[in-house]
């Protein structure tokens, strides 16, 4: 029988080699974490699994990389945004009756600067009430989501393009 040790957390590291788990950082917690103010129209396509049909209690909504449009105005260390970055998404939600959602997500946005690209992460909540939501968290917002197959109540959602519109800190 495997027994945790006294302070598992000191052990995390080791745990993840031995398995090859991969861990890392999802929000800005340390001295070298980015300090970002920025208002962005992010769009990104959810492949959404399972299927999101009126009897679906919890799906998973990921973009499955970086695929996703970041355009944001605004600075990251510092340094005005140039250009359009890249964005993913990964997004955990209870579901009902297809219209109301709470739950929980991560982004990621890869923004050029003059001082080359950088990264943004973070996490967020998401409460949806009769299809319109609101984020809280480090990403601060609303959404338009638009399914690209099917209506959820006679035909399965797998698939969504959506256009997140906030404020990043």
């Amino acid at each position: 029988m495997f027994r945790v040790p006294y302070r598992p957390a000191r052990y995390l590291s080791l745990f993840a080699l031995a398995s090859g788990a991969v861990i890392a950082p999802v929000g800005a917690a340390g001295a070298d974490a980015p300090t970002a103010s920025l208002d962005c129209t992010i769009t990104v396509t959810w492949s959404i699994n399972p299927p999101l049909t009126s009897q679906t209690p919890h799906v998973t909504l990921t973009t499955n990389g970086p695929n996703g449009v970041a355009d944001c105005t605004g600075t990251v260390n510092g340094q005005a945004v140039t250009d359009t970055g890249t964005a993913e998404d990964l997004t955990q939600l209870h579901v009902t009756q297809c219209v109301n959602t709470v739950g929980t997500g991560v982004f990621v946005l890869n923004l050029p600067t003059a001082d080359g690209t950088q990264t943004v992460s973070g996490t967020y909540d998401v409460l949806t009430v009769n299809r319109a939501s609101v984020f809280t968290g480090d990403l601060t917002g609303t959404d338009n989501a638009i399914s690209q197959n099917g209506d959820c109540f006679n035909t399965p959602i797998s698939s969504a393009v959506v256009q997140l519109i906030g404020h990043i800190t």
